[in-house]
């Protein structure tokens, strides 16, 4: 009976930050009811680190790809997953970002989208 008493896990909830990126892509005239592809972005102090995050979402993501950092030493890891941009969605794929990078000692950056006009 200890199954009964014990405490559910918390769906994630939206940052205001993401909330503010969907916000702009509703501005924008983005179809936020259609599906995006959506480029979320994680960096680590190395090649083999940055791999072993390409690793672990490539069955969860349409592309990843780890490449040098733009600026520094470090290295990206680039996912693009594709959903439909509401704010649970988003928390789930920030909620997942975070862990993978949080595990491997990185840092998520954040995500973006192109617009996805209405028809």
């Amino acid at each position: 009976m200890a199954w009964l008493f014990r405490r559910k896990e918390a769906s994630p909830r939206i940052t205001p930050l993401d909330q503010q990126v969907l916000d702009q892509l509703a501005k924008a005239g983005s179809d936020l009811s259609q599906e995006h592809e959506i480029d979320n972005f994680l960096y680590f102090v190395d090649q083999s680190t940055a791999e072993q995050a390409a690793r672990q979402l490539a069955s969860s993501s349409k592309t990843v790809e780890a490449t040098p950092a733009a600026q520094g030493p470090g290295w990206l890891t680039k996912a693009v997953v594709v959903l439909v941009p509401t704010g649970a969605n988003v928390a789930e794929m920030r909620a997942r970002m975070e862990a993978i990078a949080a595990t491997l000692k990185g840092d998520y950056d954040g995500w973006g989208a192109p617009i996805v006009p209405k028809p």
